[in-house]
């Protein structure tokens, strides 16, 4: 739907992704009209590409991929730097592209509002194959989430699995949703009736808001003497800028990066960074873009027993299967700690372990009975086998956050994004007991030892400490759980909003995304996004 310069309306929403679609809906309940400035493609409720949750691996570096360039490690004895990082590009953001699990986190790190029903969601078990009590993960939202298809093929994995993980002594159940996070459990994901539900629901067939597609905004509109946010200039398709106006309030949901890139291009951000491209300081606010956070995560591949088809089944099969089905959270005390790095960190938080100080678990093991391209970058795909792709999520990492900045003043170039991963050392060690307790699962556990063939491409060098940290740096990457960017604190001298999610230092102006997230949650970040997007406005 077209707009016209110098437009009003009640509120704009900037743009809409995850969190942005969730706070449109919200403003939908009362009759102000409003907008959503949608940064890429304008449909994919209607997109096959987006919708079959099997697609999700291939739409990678496509037309809905924003396909960033990011620093992932920068030490002094290792640098690198890869692309494409996916995030989404398209009407419903991230949750347009993402890998579906529905991952609520532990019950002393997450607020009590979503330790019961979440309201962002409904959650559905149509067979009837689930406890009854897994009805209160979420009820009245308008995207359906469900528990994975068990693909009939695929009943020989899990069954093995699940008697390897049981074999260790760590515990199954498939009610995490509101307790302890430790067990191996059946994944719930943003998957129904084989379709992906992004947030993208939430706004479909709305008539009071206004969604513009290929506008992608410029800067905000700012009254420098009253410092309120009046609205926000965008470029549209065909390249001509337009200026829209709210009466009420400006809500920038850009996501992680493009959010940052907004404010500082917009004369709100470090002053030492607006200096460097000739911006006027409008608020020096020198959070904004910094302490970027997300789970590190290191992938490795094992070859199986032929026995373990993932074909195409349209619709139904593994065409419909997010192909994580199970997913474990560990908590693991058999690998002791022993090394400088790990003494001095638990010193330095008053005893507790760093990685796990209010009992979470320490790592999230996703179990994918293929070989994940999304995950396997750095070496080819072999034509055929059984291959299972293991990703080892470091749930609450302790290094240093990286950053987010400009790479110059055109809107439409991508920021500068330094994740720096690994730069302080227990982070690296920690990963690497996660990986030998994987394997212990897979390559001793009872039933699945036996159909393991060998390792791809490499053997994992698990009894050299110093060969296994180069290991870990070498195969590290993002685990697409970015946040923390534009972080909530009490003032402008510790983060970038307050309380009710409002821009320190301007009126008239929010931020409500993942970025706003101070701390690395335990969860899959779409479930504080989409929760963020929900209770973000009752302030």
């Amino acid at each position: 739907m077209s707009v016209q310069d110098g437009t009003r309306f009640d509120f704009i929403v900037v743009d809409g992704g995850t969190a942005g679609n969730i706070v449109a809906c919200r403003l939908t309940e009362s009759p102000h009209s409003r907008t959503l400035i949608e940064a890429g493609t304008g449909s994919s409720k209607g997109s096959e590409e987006i919708r079959t949750p099997g697609l999700a691996m291939d739409i990678r570096d496509s037309q809905y991929d924003w396909a960033y360039k990011i620093t992932m490690v920068k030490r002094d004895d290792y640098e690198r730097i890869e692309k494409p990082n996916t995030r989404g590009k398209a009407l419903g953001g991230s949750s347009s592209l993402n890998y579906f699990s529905w991952v609520p986190g532990s019950k002393d790190t997450r607020a009590p509002v979503i330790c019961g029903n979440d309201t962002s969601v409904t959650y559905c078990d149509d067979a009837g194959l689930y406890p009854l009590e897994l009805k209160k993960i979420g009820a009245g939202g308008l995207i359906p989430i469900s528990h994975a298809e068990l693909i009939l093929e695929m009943k020989g994995f899990r069954d093995r699995l699940a008697k390897a993980w049981k074999s260790t002594g760590q515990p199954i159940s498939e009610n995490f949703f509101y307790g302890e996070m430790h067990s191996l459990v059946h994944s719930v994901n943003t998957i129904y009736k084989a379709r992906r539900s992004g947030s993208v629901l939430e706004v479909v067939d709305k008539p009071n808001i206004t969604i513009p597609p290929e506008a992608h905004s410029k800067r905000l509109i700012i009254d420098n003497a009253g410092r309120t946010a009046k609205g926000v200039t965008v470029i549209t398709g065909s390249g001509q800028e337009l200026n829209l106006y709210a009466t009420r309030e400006g809500i920038v949901s850009q996501g992680v990066f493009e959010t940052n890139k907004l404010l500082i291009l917009s004369g709100i951000g470090p002053a030492s960074e607006l200096a460097k491209h000739n911006i006027p300081v409008v608020v020096d606010s020198r959070h904004v873009g910094q302490h970027l956070l997300d789970h590190p995560g290191v992938p490795f591949v094992f070859r199986l027993k032929d026995d373990f088809p993932m074909d195409d089944h349209g619709h139904h099969g593994p065409m419909s299967s997010p192909f994580l089905g199970m997913i474990g959270f560990p908590r693991i005390n058999k690998y002791p700690e022993n090394s400088p790095e790990e003494l001095k960190a638990k010193a330095a938080n008053c005893g507790l372990d760093s990685f796990f100080p209010y009992g979470q678990p320490r790592f999230e093991l996703s179990f994918i009975p293929l070989i994940g391209s999304a995950f396997q970058r750095h070496f080819p795909h072999p034509n055929r086998g059984s291959y299972m792709t293991v990703m080892v999520d470091l749930v609450r990492p302790v290094f240093k956050g990286g950053e987010v900045t400009l790479n110059s003043m055109d809107s439409l170039e991508k920021p500068n994004i330094k994740l720096n991963y690994l730069n302080d050392g227990p982070d690296t060690i920690a990963i690497r007991k996660g990986i030998r307790f994987a394997y212990d699962v897979l390559k001793n556990g009872e039933g699945f030892k036996d159909i393991v063939v060998d390792e791809y491409p490499w053997d994992m060098p698990l009894h050299d400490d110093q060969a296994m940290k180069r290991t870990v740096l070498y195969r590290s990457q993002t685990s697409f759980h970015h946040c923390g960017t534009a972080r909530l604190s009490m003032s402008i001298h510790s983060g970038v909003v307050d309380a009710g999610l409002k821009a320190h230092g301007i009126s008239n102006l929010r931020v409500i995304d993942a970025s706003v997230i101070p701390v690395i949650p335990d969860c899959r970040i779409q479930n504080s996004s989409l929760h963020g997007g929900r209770e973000g406005l009752l302030s």
